[in-house]
């Protein structure tokens, strides 16, 4: 079935772009999974993807990175963890519909 649907489309069908979108679901469960074991984790996105591709050597395996996700654990004298979080107002960030 897989070979079906991503070997044999040809209307207009973009395996980059679903890949992309693939990678998306495994980071959110990355993020939610990271959260459980209480390590910190944040996705980059607007990265130079060629030069990871080039420093992993991901372009000689036919691969290329979409995103990176960085996990660790904060500092201790991290003055930026204890601030208080920003929240803004439910109507300004959802739209019901």
């Amino acid at each position: 079935m897989m070979i079906d649907f991503v070997g044999k489309r040809n209307n207009g069908f973009n395996i980059n772009d679903w890949a992309a979108r693939q990678a998306y679901i495994a980071l959110g469960n990355f993020l939610t999974s990271a959260a459980l074991l209480g390590i910190d984790a944040c996705l980059m996105e607007g990265i130079e993807a060629e030069k990871y591709n080039e420093i992993l050597g991901l372009d000689k395996k036919g691969l290329s990175a979409i995103v990176v996700a960085a996990a660790g654990y904060r500092a201790e004298g991290d003055q930026y963890a204890a601030l208080q979080k920003v929240r803004f107002p439910r109507d300004e960030v959802l739209v019901e519909v």
